[in-house]
Parts: structure tokens; C-alpha cells; sequence
């Protein structure tokens, strides 16, 4: 796979491809936790990832970054998009409860978009707000209709800061990468997509040291190394290439419209295993579809997009 074949892929299959993967990172991530600790997984997901392109950097034409300069964006969007994201969702789940965690993880499309309007001068039109709002609404409403766990006092507090930082986070790192493509900064995809995801796994130790104990891991396990395994190339590596090629090409808001639809996803893959969910989750899975459908309308773009070429810039 080669950076010139992903810039002939439409766009959609791109998201598609990425919502896939994350959505199904709910059952594997699920799967890992019966063998190792929520730090080791969030670690893993960059590891592994790193530890697969380094070698294909030869063969995929990349190579690491040699300026500093690049290196510290390697470091902002690694932060933003590995490290944050990962982590606040997280402590957000250990603290504030799963449901609480991923409806505020969602909130990340809302703040790209202010980002994107404050730094890119992107507009938003009312068509496209409008699909952002019925898009986070259908993600409430799965949430919302299963059990729903949630903390108390300051560790709830806790867990939610972490988790709005996340979603703060990720937000940030995907309008720089399109930041970066608008401003043809020249590097390429392998060589900073293995730099970010090298910077965003250090940033990622304190937490795993910090939460649970590593050392109680059942490596032997393998359950555990297929799910990790799926993490990392999968969730991480092939959603991630995916994504910032999509950035390179539509505006920030439009795309991160797009991470409503994980949970849609994993509900659809909960169907394949035969787990009906209940009535008001197929509405939300329905509502949320309805909103990425409006945000993607044609008639929600405010101006012609700039051309950028993922093959000479990164993606």
C-alpha cells in the first residue's frame, strides 16, 4: 500500500474503513480485558502499531523524520490523538463509568469544529451544525439506553476532566493534521505516522505503570495477543493511516462527524453475533446515521476545498 494509491481511494471508504476498525475495538478491547489491565492495552495500540512500519518504512518509500520541527508536530498530534484520547477515555471509564466516558468522547466533532473556525477559518453552515447535533444525539441515545455506570465525589470528577480532555485532545491533534496538509508542510505518511505513534506510546507510560499492575498480565494467553494484535494494526494502524488521509482531503468538521458512528458500528458487529439490541438503540443507531448523512449532504459546504495532494504532503 503506497501513499499514491490511498489518495485515489474515496474519501468515505477511508472513514469507512476507520470507523470499522474503531468500532470494533469495543469487543476487543472487552476480550483484552480478561488478561491484562487497561494501561497494557492502551500501550499496546501504539507498540504494536510502531513495531509493524518501522521495518515497512524501507518498503513503503517513509522514513523517520530528521527535523526537529516535524518531530515536535510528530509530538503534538501523537499527544493529542494517542496519548489523550487513549488515556482520558481510559480514566474516564475506570472513574465516571463506561457510558458517561463515551458520550463525552464524542463531544471531540463539536471542538474541531470550533478549533478548525478559530485557527483554519473553517466555516460551519447550519446544515452541517445540524448534522453534528442529530449525529451526538443518536450517540446518546445508544449510550444511554443500556445499564449505565457511573462514579461518585472526586474520582467522578476526575474521570470526567480526563475524558473532556480526550475528546479536547483529539480533537486538537486531527485539525493540526489538517492544518499541516493546508500548509503543505512536507514530510510523509509513513515516516510521521510512525513518529506519532512513538511519541504518543511514551506519553502513554506513566499511565500504564500507574494503572492496575502489568506485571498480573496473562501473556501466555491467546486471546490476549489476538486482540491486542487487532488493536494495534487494526484500531490503530490502518484507522489511523486512513484517517489522516481523510483530513488531508475535507475539512475537520466533516470528517470528525464521521467518529459518531463507531458505536453504531459495534452495535451492528453485537447483531452479527446475534445480540439484538433493544428498540431505543436501534433508533440511536439510526439517528446518528442521519446525522453523518447530513453533515456529508454536498449542500453543508461553505466554500470549494482547497486541492491537496496526499502523495506530495502528509495525509
Amino acid at each position: 500500500m503506497t501513499q499514491s494509491f490511498l489518495g485515489k481511494i474515496p474519501v468515505p471508504i477511508l472513514l469507512g474503513i476507520t470507523m470499522f476498525f474503531w468500532g470494533a475495538a469495543f469487543n476487543a478491547t472487552d476480550i483484552a480485558f480478561e488478561y491484562t489491565t487497561a494501561g497494557v492495552i492502551t500501550l499496546a495500540r501504539p507498540v504494536i502499531a510502531t513495531l509493524i512500519l518501522l521495518p515497512l518504512l524501507p518498503l513503503l518509500g517513509g522514513k523517520l523524520p530528521r527535523s526537529p520541527k516535524i518531530w515536535l508536530f510528530a509530538v503534538i498530534v501523537g499527544v493529542g490523538s494517542t496519548t489523550m484520547s487513549l488515556t482520558g477515555l481510559g480514566v474516564g471509564t475506570m472513574y465516571a463509568g463506561p457510558a458517561i466516558a463515551a458520550v463525552l468522547l464524542n463531544s471531540a466533532p463539536f471542538f474541531a469544529v470550533l478549533i478548525a473556525r478559530a485557527t483554519l477559518r473553517e466555516r460551519i453552515t447550519i446544515l452541517r451544525a445540524t448534522g453534528l447535533l442529530i449525529g451526538f444525539a443518536g450517540v446518546v441515545i445508544i449510550v444511554l439506553s443500556n445499564p449505565i455506570e457511573v462514579g461518585s465525589g472526586n474520582e467522578f470528577i476526575i474521570g470526567i476532566v480526563a475524558v473532556m480532555l480526550g475528546a479536547i485532545g483529539y480533537a486538537a491533534s486531527s485539525v493540526f493534521v489538517r492544518w499541516m496538509s493546508i500548509k503543505k508542510v512536507e514530510t510523509d505518511l509513513w515516516g510521521f505516522t510512525t513518529a506519532q505513534f512513538i511519541c504518543g506510546a511514551v506519553f502513554i507510560i506513566p499511565f500504564t505503570l500507574l494503572q492496575g499492575d502489568p506485571g498480573a498480565t496473562l501473556w501466555g494467553e491467546p486471546g490476549l495477543w489476538a486482540s491486542l494484535a487487532f488493536l494495534g494494526i487494526g484500531s490503530q494502524l490502518i484507522a489511523y493511516v486512513c484517517f489522516f488521509v481523510a483530513l488531508a482531503r475535507w475539512p475537520s468538521g466533516r470528517v470528525m462527524a464521521w467518529s459518531f458512528l463507531p458505536p453504531v458500528v459495534a452495535g451492528v458487529i453485537e447483531m452479527l453475533r446475534g445480540n439484538i439490541p433493544g428498540a431505543i438503540t436501534l433508533i440511536g443507531m439510526g439517528i446518528t446515521i442521519i446525522g453523518v448523512a447530513v453533515v456529508n449532504h454536498p449542500k453543508a459546504e461553505a466554500v470549494p476545498l482547497p486541492s491537496i495532494d496526499p502523495e506530495e504532503h502528509i495525509a
